[in-house]
Order: C-alpha cells, then sequence, then structure tokens
C-alpha cells in the first residue's frame, strides 16, 4: 500500500467546499473513482482551498404548516388581536408624548418614544423564539447566521437575536410553500 501523507482536517473542511477539487498530479488514471475523489481533496494545499463560504442555501428551508387554514383555523383570540392591530398602532404614535412623564421621572430616559414604538412593533427575537417561529431547529437559525442569510446581532454575553422584520425579511427571500 502506497504511503501518502493524509491530513484529517483538510479532509473533512474539503468536504464543505463549493470548488471543484484539483486531481494530483501523480494520481493514476485507472484508480477507483471514489478513491480518487477522496484524494484529490486531500491534495489540494490550505492555500487553495480557500475559506468555507456557502453561497446557495442548502440548509432546510423555513416551511409553513402542512395543515390548511381550513383544517387549522386561527385561534379567535389572535384573530382579535389581529383586528385591532391598525387601532393599536395609531395609537402608539399619535396620540401622547414624554412631557408630563419626564416630570415624575428623574434625568432621561433610556429610549426615545419613537424608539420605544419600534421596539414594540418590532420585537427582539431569542434563537428559540426564531427557530419556533420558522420551524425549524436552533442548529439551522445558528447555521443561517452563520452563512450570513439571517441577519441578527449579539448580545454582551454573545447570544443572538433578531428583529422579527428579519425573520420575516428571510422567509419572503429563502422560503417555500408546504409540499401539495
Amino acid at each position: 500500500m502506497k504511503n501518502t501523507k493524509f491530513d484529517p482536517i483538510a479532509y473533512i473542511e474539503s468536504a464543505f467546499l463549493d470548488i471543484p477539487a484539483a486531481a494530483p498530479k501523480d494520481a493514476p488514471a485507472d484508480a477507483d473513482p471514489v478513491v480518487a475523489k477522496k484524494t484529490r481533496r486531500m491534495a489540494l494545499p490550505t492555500e487553495k482551498r480557500g475559506k468555507f463560504r456557502k453561497t446557495e442555501m442548502s440548509a432546510p428551508r423555513p416551511r409553513r404548516a402542512r395543515e390548511s387554514a381550513v383544517n387549522n383555523p386561527i385561534d379567535p383570540e389572535l384573530r382579535t388581536m389581529w383586528e385591532a392591530l391598525p387601532r393599536h398602532i395609531e395609537f402608539l404614535v399619535s396620540y401622547f408624548d414624554d412631557d408630563v412623564t419626564s416630570n415624575y421621572y428623574g434625568g432621561e430616559f433610556k429610549e426615545s418614544r419613537n424608539d420605544l414604538i419600534k421596539r414594540l412593533l418590532d420585537p427582539e427575537l431569542s434563537l428559540e423564539e426564531t427557530s419556533r417561529l420558522l420551524g425549524v431547529c436552533p442548529a439551522t437559525i445558528r447555521r443561517y447566521t452563520n452563512r450570513g442569510w439571517l441577519a441578527h446581532h449579539r448580545t454582551h454575553g454573545g447570544q443572538r437575536r433578531f428583529r422579527l422584520t428579519d425573520v420575516i425579511a428571510f422567509v419572503d427571500k429563502h422560503g417555500r410553500l408546504p409540499e401539495e
């Protein structure tokens, strides 16, 4: 058996590359195709392999529920909230200001009234909440963020946080309808 230098890290990394592997110079022409493919991947020097960066979505995509709306009607409480939403938004942006309230609190408020309204209308979601909304596991959400497909920011503790608008934009771009 021929003694070849085997780099296990390079072998594992090569499985995730988007570029085709080049054949080594000393590879026999009649070699087994499976062995030849593995050998080509192992033979790529680290400098030529490039950095791992997926450009197309190959992970599980968010899915809608398989049951139709007829079989799974919206909860009456949610329907009531949905119907009241325009009135709630109008209330938030139209009526009051901070003049009277600021007399009762010392110093400045943590956020402006506009920032408060934005935070209420576009809530910050945790990893768990986002994975539940998209119907995928948390590891898939981490993969989406690592590849730059799903916008997020990190807390001081390093945890991922998502804005509802970013999650909706992600679904608009990458989502798909359920199979029929």
